[in-house]
C-alpha cells in the first residue's frame, strides 16, 4: 500500500483513483469472507487514519465525495456492491483481487475486460 504525499483533504484529492480504490478495498476487505458484509464506515476509517480526519463542512462533504467515488469504482469493476442496508459485499472478483500481488494493476485489469 502507498502512503499518502500528505496529510488532509488536498492530499486525498492529489491521489490517483485506482491504486487509492484499490489500497483502501485491500485494507476495508482483507480478512471478509465471499459474499461477507464490510461496513462502509470502514473505508472512512482507513482514510481518516492515512490522511487525518477532515476539518470543516467543505472539507468534509469533499472527504465524503472521495468515499463515494471508491465505492463507485468498487461497483463498476464488480468487486464490492452496496446492499440495501447501506453496507457493502465481497464479490468473487474482488476475493481475487484480494488475492493479487499488485490490487492497483488487478483492479485496472479488471476495468479492461
Amino acid at each position: 500500500m502507498t502512503e499518502s504525499s500528505g496529510t488532509g483533504v488536498e492530499a486525498l484529492l492529489r491521489e490517483d483513483t485506482i491504486p487509492l480504490a484499490a489500497s483502501t478495498f485491500v485494507t476495508v476487505f482483507t480478512g471478509v469472507g465471499l459474499g461477507r458484509e464490510q461496513a462502509r464506515n470502514r473505508i472512512d476509517k482507513e482514510l481518516a487514519r492515512r490522511f487525518g480526519k477532515p476539518r470543516g463542512s467543505d472539507d468534509h462533504h469533499a472527504f465524503q465525495a472521495v468515499v463515494h467515488q471508491l465505492v463507485l469504482v468498487w461497483e463498476q469493476a464488480r468487486i464490492a456492491s452496496r446492499t440495501p442496508p447501506g453496507v457493502l459485499l465481497l464479490l468473487p472478483d474482488g476475493a481475487r483481487l484480494l488475492a493479487a500481488s499488485d490490487p492497483a494493476d488487478e483492479l485496472r485489469a479488471l476495468f479492461a475486460r
